[in-house]
C-alpha cells in the first residue's frame, strides 16, 4: 500500500480540467456586432447628425452655430411648409385608401380561376418591377401637355378641345401624382392580398356556402377577418412608403407650379439642397420624426403579436 492508502501499482486517473465556456449573452454580442455596427454607421449616425443639423444655422459651405428651436419657429410659420404637410396627409390618405379598395378588388379576381390567369397575374405585378425613377419619367410623358398621351386621347375623343395641363396646372398636378402612385403602387397591394386569400382554408368557405351564405355574406363574415392582420401591415407600411415618395413628386412636378404640389420630403430637398439651407432643411424632416416613431411601434408591435 501506498501512503495514501491506494494499491501498489495503481495509476490514478489524470485529472481532466473543466473547458470554460463564454456565456451565451457574450456569443450572442458576438453575432450581433456586426449588424450594430452597420446600423451605428448608417442609420443612428445620420438620424443624430440630421437632429443635430435640425437645431443648427448650416449652410452650405458655412460655419454652423446652434440656434435651437429657430428653424421649427420659422417652419410653423411658413405658409409653404403648411401647404405642404396638408398635401403629404392628403395624397397619403387617398392613394393608400384607393389602393386598399383596388388591391382587394384586384386581389379577389385573379384569385378566381380564369383563363390565362398567370399572365395577367405578372401583367399585374409589372408595375412593381419598375423602379420609381423610372415610372415618375414614364407618366410625365403619359401627362405632357403637348405630347402626351392622355392630352392625345382627351382631344381626339373630344373631351376636350385644348391640351390639359395635368402637371402645370394647380387643380390637376397633385391629383396627377396621386393616380401615379396608385398605378406603381397597386401591386404591392394585390400581391399581400393574393397571399393572404390562398392562406384562408378552403373548408371554412365551403361550409359557409353549404348554410346558405351568400357570396358577400360570406367576403364580409369569413374572408375580411381572416385577413385583417396581413391588411393592416400592408396598409402601415404603404402609408410609410407613400408618405416618403420623393422621387415621383420631384420627377413629375419638382413641387411646382408655385411651391403648389410639395410634399415634405420634396420642401425639404428645396430648403437643404436648393437653397442650401441644410438646417432649414433637417428640420422638415425632424419635424416627422414623431409620426413615423407612432407608426413604427404600432406595426412593430402588431407583427411581434402574430409572432407569438
Amino acid at each position: 500500500m501506498t501512503r495514501e492508502g491506494l494499491p501498489e501499482g495503481f495509476t490514478a486517473p489524470p485529472v481532466r480540467r473543466r473547458r470554460r465556456h463564454r456565456p451565451d449573452w457574450l456569443v450572442a454580442y458576438l453575432f450581433l456586432a456586426p449588424a450594430a455596427a452597420i446600423f451605428a454607421t448608417f442609420v443612428a449616425y445620420p438620424v443624430v447628425d440630421g437632429v443635430a443639423t435640425a437645431f443648427s444655422d448650416k449652410m452650405v459651405g458655412q460655419e454652423s452655430h446652434t440656434v435651437g428651436w429657430a428653424n421649427f419657429i420659422k417652419l410653423f410659420s411658413d405658409p409653404h411648409y403648411a401647404r405642404a404637410a396638408w398635401n403629404s396627409l392628403v395624397l397619403t390618405l387617398s392613394v393608400v385608401s384607393v389602393k386598399l379598395v383596388l388591391g382587394l378588388a384586384c386581389a379577389l379576381a385573379l384569385s378566381q380561376p380564369i383563363p390565362a390567369r398567370g399572365l395577367i397575374r405578372a401583367l399585374a405585378f409589372l408595375p412593381w418591377a419598375v423602379p420609381g425613377l423610372i415610372a415618375g419619367l414614364s407618366w410625365k410623358w403619359i401627362f405632357d401637355e403637348q405630347a402626351g398621351v392622355l392630352s392625345y386621347l382627351a382631344m381626339s375623343l373630344q373631351l376636350s378641345d385644348r391640351p390639359i395641363y395635368w402637371l402645370s396646372d394647380p387643380n390637376w398636378g397633385l391629383w396627377s401624382i396621386g393616380i401615379a402612385m396608385i398605378w406603381h403602387g397597386l401591386p404591392f397591394f394585390t400581391m399581400m392580398f393574393l397571399a393572404a386569400l390562398s392562406s384562408i382554408p378552403s373548408d371554412l368557405i365551403e361550409a359557409a356556402a353549404i348554410d346558405g351564405a351568400k357570396p358577400v355574406r360570406r367576403f364580409f363574415a369569413i374572408t375580411l377577418p381572416q385577413m385583417k392582420e396581413v391588411i393592416f401591415v400592408t396598409v402601415m407600411l404603404s402609408t410609410i412608403w407613400t408618405f416618403n415618395s420623393f422621387h415621383m413628386v420631384h420627377v413629375l412636378t419638382g413641387g411646382g407650379p408655385a411651391m403648389r404640389t410639395h410634399i415634405l420630403p420634396t420642401l425639404a430637398y428645396d430648403y437643404g439642397i436648393a437653397q442650401s439651407n441644410l438646417g432649414l432643411g433637417s428640420a422638415v424632416l425632424v419635424s416627422v420624426i414623431p409620426v413615423f416613431l407612432v407608426l413604427i411601434v404600432l406595426l412593430t408591435r402588431r407583427m411581434l403579436r402574430n409572432e407569438n
